[in-house]
């Protein structure tokens, strides 16, 4: 109902929207939303049962976990330095692509893993690639939907690229909840919820990946900066507004007797 009521009145009443309708007409903005949440959804169903795998299957200690888990900080660090340095070599779809494709795999990972493992054979490897995944989806996304949005409308764009991270996860972990719950139920195993959970993760990752491939388009970045004609665009948008706003205001003014 509130979702209902915040869409008719941005697009009936609201003079200046906070959230305009029209840029979901923007090319690959809507696919890319969906791969940004499907991805981020992902990889917090990822590192929720890595954790409770480690420390409920496994009997690891809070600080073992700690320690375990350094590499996510050092390959995450690695990734944001990486992301950067791709952005003007590679176009920024396919950044997105290896964002999602690392998740999918460290899920896989995970979610073929036996109950007890050396933590090097499988746990160690998804670590490593986790930590490239948030850098290189919020990284390419960014950069998408700068350049599919007009000059005026980026803000709005990269505030909901940046809000889509924490209702992925939230929503992500939500869902793969549910399927943990439900399969230990008929299975009467917690290792067969935690898989079940993991392998939801794996087939959200992937259409993620697919949605990418098939449907997000943007050429490589090489520009630096501004141009003119953005500006121009920019000043010739806002004359339209301020046009159709004086034209709407004479038509429904009364007519003086």
């Amino acid at each position: 109902m509130l979702l209902c009521t915040f869409t008719l009145w941005e697009s009936k009443f609201a003079r200046t929207p906070i959230m305009p309708l029209n840029i979901w007409k923007a090319p690959s903005f809507l696919p890319l939303v969906i791969v940004v949440l499907l991805s981020f959804m992902s990889f917090g169903t990822l590192l929720w049962y890595m954790v409770a795998w480690q420390q409920d299957l496994r009997n690891w200690s809070v600080l073992q976990f700690a320690v375990g888990w350094t590499p996510f900080a050092i390959f995450g660090t690695i990734g944001a330095c990486l992301a950067a340095w791709l952005i003007p070599r590679l176009a920024a779809q396919w950044i997105l692509a290896i964002g999602a494709a690392t998740v999918l795999i460290s899920n896989m990972l995970l979610a073929t893993m036996p109950e007890q493992q050396s933590y090097w054979a499988q746990v160690f490897p998804a670590t490593i690639l986790m930590g490239f995944c948030p850098d290189f989806v919020f990284t390419a996304a960014q950069i998408i939907a700068s350049n599919s949005v007009r000059r005026h409308q980026q803000g709005i764009a990269a505030s909901l690229i940046g809000t889509l991270n924490l209702y992925g996860n939230s929503l992500g972990l939500g869902f793969a909840g549910t399927v943990e719950t439900e399969t230990s139920k008929q299975m009467l195993n917690p290792v067969e919820g935690y898989r079940a959970a993991l392998y939801f993760g794996v087939g959200i990752g992937a259409v993620a990946l697919l949605l990418d491939v098939f449907f997000i388009r943007l050429a490589r970045d090489e520009r630096e900066g501004w141009t003119e004609a953005d500006d121009n665009q920019q000043v010739d948008d806002r004359d339209s507004q301020a046009a159709a706003r004086g034209i709407a205001h004479r038509m429904t003014r009364p007519i003086e007797q």
